[in-house]
């Protein structure tokens, strides 16, 4: 009985969960883009920061949030409605760009 249940044990852990599709990696990635928070700013020698209220999983994605979210905001001041617009008209590059990084992989 134990080394039946051992058996089936270490059946179920071979089993390897299917690979997710590059399709469903991107729609939990623009799902994950959605619920991030961005805060740019200044400081007093004029230099830009960005940080993220949590990292998307994928750095370049991270890097690529922050300085679009910088361009808007230098590019559109204190119009957050501009700055809103902006990112979300730059966002289908950043999954783009994640699509293509993605399929390199794949390779």
């Amino acid at each position: 009985m134990i080394v039946l249940a051992s058996l089936l044990f270490a059946q179920v852990a071979s089993a390897s969960p299917p690979p997710v599709s590059v399709e469903d990696q991107i729609v939990v990635m623009a799902e994950r883009l959605r619920s991030i928070s961005v805060n740019v700013g200044q400081d007093q020698e004029g230099r830009w920061h960005c940080s993220l209220s949590v990292s998307s999983g994928n750095a370049r994605v991270d890097d690529r949030l922050c300085r679009t979210v910088t361009t808007c905001s230098r590019r559109h001041g204190s119009d957050q409605e501009a700055v809103s617009r902006c990112i979300e008209r730059r966002r289908p590059g950043i999954l783009e760009d994640f699509r293509r990084s993605l399929a390199r992989s794949e390779r």
